[in-house]
């Protein structure tokens, strides 16, 4: 489905007709259930934002600040060997 592509904001899987693409949007979650938006990190798909941007700050944030945590104590621990 291509769905942003489609400037008449018609449907691709049903051939609805929509006057703009918020609604066509909006119909394609409810009566098609696409998935819509992917994570840049990992790919995986969701149908609304608010559910990326959890896992985003579920699964990516915590495991960059546990990385960037690690390499700063790796880092002081070479100033401050005796």
């Amino acid at each position: 489905m291509n769905l942003f592509r489609n400037k008449k904001n018609d449907c691709t899987e049903c051939s609805e007709k929509f006057s703009n693409h918020d609604d066509l949007v909006k119909h394609v979650r409810k009566a098609h259930h696409h998935t819509i938006v992917k994570c840049s990190e990992c790919g995986q798909e969701f149908i609304h934002e608010k559910h990326r941007l959890e896992h985003f700050r579920k699964e990516h944030k915590e495991k960059k600040a546990r990385k960037r945590t690690e390499k700063n104590l790796s880092k002081h621990r070479g100033i401050f060997k005796t």
